[in-house]
């Protein structure tokens, strides 16, 4: 009697224990996504470096309508004329502008009011910063795709906001914006280091444009030429670019949708052998697959294994590594070096991560040994490869029109990806391969091993198989803690499950993981390359 009292109240004492985990745990997830929510869609930004570069193609378009770079340009724009691409640009270029002063207005206040106690005052003087330096930047740009468009008032209203926006600490974007408002005003105004102050500040397209006006203004003539010839180098430089970019999306969508059409066939005309079939015997609503995985743990193990890991994640990734980090002074020393920034992603997450493997172990000690093709990673047969690599092409089509479609519905907001100044502003291979570990080893095996390995077999013991596959999923993007990337990843994770449970093998969700991240690690390496 004695022995069941201690039992019982140890249980209680567990379950009270893990529903305080629970609720820290939620309220945790609330604030985070409620703070992406104030942050721009990094979707948004690498819209701005695609425009980047389709104006850098446009330095000298035209003068060469017979070079096969002219045609595959033409394949990008379309039909659309320079004047439409500036005003395209220019419109693009706005809405970012607004969203991010409208997101420095919010900082702002935040600072003023009582709630900035809650908060580090260096931290948000640091954001406040680092927002108003992006406002500066993206203003500077505005101005020039509205000379393009002939709103020359425009433009200089643009840059006297950065003047009024920097006041007294100025930086070289409000020098700049000073520069650009001088040339293009009436007189027009020469400021000393103006040339250098443009080439340090400015690049592709936007670099020619004020230099181009500089050289003029000074009658300096024998300088475009040269500009010129920067012009055509760069031109094919960017073009190349936009053929990576483009390609993933273009070959991976369309191989994509053939891969869909194909399974819609086989649907049709050979249902039995389709993926989708539902064998007559058996219900495969009650089992995850053909082969009867059992689960022999019940609802409370599954909530503690996934409490305890994300309980364990948080800890190290809010609390524990970041007061390492800053007693080693290695957070300071990371602004100004890359490889530190990509160090700083790799340890954390590899540590926050590892502690989910003794949390399944100590969780799933009583049910030792497993029951067979629990976490099943089998190299042969080596079907799994059809899996993963055509998982990888169904989802592509998906993904993307999934993306688009949040993407307009949060209207910009809910992202902040810190990979993105990495993988974009680098010149540094090592932080970029250091990335890459991250995305294409580390997070496939621990993620999947987790979200597909375990969660998804475990919830089919009481959901249908398709709710299984879909609740996991949701649980997986839900654990990014990125608004903007929660339906995406949802989406991407019920490929991921549907492949795993066809294929009775992890290392085929894992294949289909890596790809995806190393193909968007690509882009965007592509995308941000000077």
């Amino acid at each position: 009697m004695d022995s069941k009292s201690l039992n019982n109240k140890s249980l209680n004492a567990k379950s009270l224990l893990l529903s305080i985990l629970s609720l820290l745990s939620i309220l945790f997830i609330l604030f985070t996504l409620q703070a992406s929510w104030n942050n721009p869609q990094e979707q948004t930004k690498l819209d701005l470096l695609q425009t980047d570069l389709i104006l850098q193609a446009t330095q000298i378009q035209g003068k060469a309508q017979d070079s096969p770079k002219d045609d595959i340009f033409q394949v990008f724009i379309g039909e659309s004329k320079p004047q439409e691409l500036y005003a395209q640009a220019l419109n693009s270029y706005q809405e970012v502008l607004k969203a991010s002063k409208s997101n420095l207005t919010s900082l702002e206040q935040l600072l003023q009011s009582p709630e900035s106690r809650d908060y580090e005052p260096k931290t948000l003087s640091k954001q406040k910063q680092k927002k108003q330096t992006n406002v500066s930047e993206i203003s500077i740009r505005t101005g020039l795709l509205q000379i393009q468009t002939g709103d020359t008032q425009g433009a200089i209203a643009t840059w006297e906001a950065v003047a009024g926006l920097e006041g007294q600490s100025m930086t070289s974007y409000g020098l700049t914006a000073q520069i650009l408002k001088g040339l293009w005003s009436e007189p027009t105004m020469l400021f000393p280091n103006a040339e250098t102050q443009i080439q340090r500040t400015l690049d592709g397209w936007y670099r020619k444009v004020a230099l181009t006006k500089l050289y003029q203004s000074q009658q300096r003539s024998e300088k475009i030429p040269e500009l010129e010839q920067q012009a055509q180098i760069e031109v094919n430089a960017a073009i190349n670019r936009l053929v990576i970019i483009n390609s993933i999306p273009l070959i991976g969508g369309s191989v994509g949708i053939l891969v869909w059409i194909g399974l819609l066939v086989q649907w049709i005309f050979f249902r039995k052998s389709s993926p989708f079939h539902r064998p007559p015997q058996g219900d495969l609503d009650q089992n995850l697959n053909q082969d009867n995985l059992q689960v022999p743990w019940g609802f409370e193990t599954i909530w503690e294994v996934m409490v305890l890991w994300f309980t364990a994640f948080c800890l190290m990734t809010q609390f524990v590594l970041p007061l390492i980090f800053e007693f080693l002074g290695i957070q300071t020393r990371a602004s100004e070096d890359y490889t530190i920034q990509a160090l700083l992603v790799l340890i954390p997450y590899t540590l926050s991560v590892i502690p989910m493997l003794p949390i399944l172990q100590a969780s799933l000690a009583v049910y030792q040994p497993l029951p067979e093709g629990w976490f099943r990673i089998k190299i042969k047969p080596s079907q799994w490869l059809l899996w993963g690599v055509g998982g990888y092409f169904a989802s592509v089509p998906l993904v993307l029109v999934i993306s688009i479609i949040s993407q307009k519905f949060l209207q910009g907001q809910g992202g902040g990806n810190p990979l993105l100044p990495i993988l974009t502003d680098s010149q540094n291979n090592l932080p970029k391969f250091l990335l890459w570990t991250t995305l294409a080893i580390a997070a496939p095996f621990f993620e999947e091993y987790l979200f597909r390995g375990f969660l998804l077999p475990s919830l089919a013991k009481f959901l249908p198989v398709w709710g299984a596959i879909a609740l996991s999923a949701f649980f997986f993007a839900l654990a990014h803690l990125n608004l903007a990337d929660i339906i995406p990843l949802t989406t991407l994770g019920i490929v991921m499950g549907f492949v795993y449970w066809r294929s009775k093998n992890l290392l085929s969700s894992m294949l289909l993981h890596c790809l995806w991240n190393s193909g968007s690690f690509f882009a965007l390496i592509a995308l941000g390359g000077k």
